[in-house]
């Protein structure tokens, strides 16, 4: 999550009250839904991990007065996400149906200023996904389900890669993130570069339409820039980031990420907001010929291109000096080379120190 407001430390400054709350969902729970489950990470802002920092401050937008240093402030959030997934949308756009995937996940986050203005931050998420359907991937021919002529197994088979499409529910930590960020105000500007690192909490299995991440490395390195309105409860935040990832089968799957948010203090606890998630990048897509090739197919999930847009509102509330609630509600509305994402909801408690 990125940028949000602390409710110590920060005067309005000449402008109507408004803090900017935790962000659930937008700019960064990239925390927020970049970001947790696979197949979600492909295409949901998560109530987690990837860009959770943003949302644990609370600074009030266009503040230039400091009540207090912030070093040795920060939060600590836990979120909840449940997503639906309803078939794949192809290179071209047209749905594949393949089934369904349900993922639920928890993610721990936190933010820590070691210096005024400047911050870590990590998190990590842990995801339960459950696909029920008559496409599932199968590393070897050995269980029941992939018994069936008509379902591709890779050649050689991967006995080291567990079957996850059983119809039963599978869960496991997904990845570490790390990240260091600035914080300055330029005028009435709040302008936040960050730097991001994702590592797989172990060696999961990313061969399944239920698996729970991509069990790649990744730098994210980029920057939010916030701002409110004079004489208004209207402010903005939008953020660009660079996505690099560790290369697999020597295709690289690099890529930009652009979030954008509109929103509106109705007093001082609470905040609505409209919000936007946009992913283009490298990778294959669905009519690659290379994907005869078996070990490109057993590789597809980590190298495919992976581009979508997303919509949703949310809702801040600050309970009290401590405490913010957030929650979240986004669907996909374009994509290619991805899973078809019906809707996700997510709900957010962190706790300012």
């Amino acid at each position: 999550m990125k940028a949000a407001s602390r409710s110590h430390g920060r005067k309005p400054g000449g402008r109507k009250p408004g803090r900017l709350l935790p962000l659930v969902g937008v700019l960064g729970l990239a925390v927020s839904i970049p970001a947790w489950a696979h197949p979600p990470e492909e295409h949901t802002k998560d109530t987690t991990a990837e860009e959770s920092h943003a949302g644990q401050e609370s600074e009030a937008l266009g503040s230039g007065t400091h009540a207090e240093s912030m070093r040795g402030h920060g939060a600590i959030s836990i979120a909840y996400q449940n997503t639906l997934v309803n078939g794949f949308l192809k290179h071209d756009g047209n749905p594949r149906d393949i089934g369904t995937v349900r993922i639920h996940g928890i993610n721990l986050g936190g933010e820590y200023h070691f210096a005024d203005q400047w911050s870590v931050h990590f998190a990590i998420p842990f995801v339960q996904s459950r696909y029920l359907g008559g496409a599932p991937h199968c590393p070897t021919r050995v269980p029941e389900a992939c018994q069936n002529p008509a379902i591709r197994v890779p050649s050689p088979e991967h006995p080291e890669s567990r079957f996850l499409d059983d119809g039963n529910r599978h869960g496991a930590w997904q990845d570490w993130h790390f990240g260091v960020a600035y914080h300055t105000t330029i005028g009435n500007y709040q302008l936040t570069p960050s730097i991001t690192l994702q590592v797989p909490s172990h060696n999961y299995p990313f061969f399944a339409q239920s698996a729970v991440g991509q069990n790649l490395v990744k730098l994210e390195v980029g920057a939010e820039l916030a701002h409110q309105f004079d004489f208004t409860n209207l402010y903005y935040r939008t953020a660009l980031n660079r996505v690099f990832v560790e290369k697999t089968l020597g295709i690289s799957v690099d890529h930009y990420k652009l979030d954008v948010e509109l929103g509106w203090f109705i007093n001082e606890r609470t905040a609505v907001k409209s919000f936007a998630t946009w992913k283009r990048g490298k990778g294959i897509t669905t009519d690659d010929p290379r994907l005869a090739q078996s070990e490109i197919f057993y590789h597809h999930d980590q190298i495919s291109r992976h581009e979508y847009f997303n919509v949703g509102l949310g809702m801040d509330y600050q309970i009290n000096d401590r405490y913010t609630l957030s929650t979240t509600a986004q669907t996909l509305i374009w994509g290619e080379t991805v899973y078809n994402m019906q809707y996700s909801f997510g709900v957010q408690l962190s706790r300012s120190f």
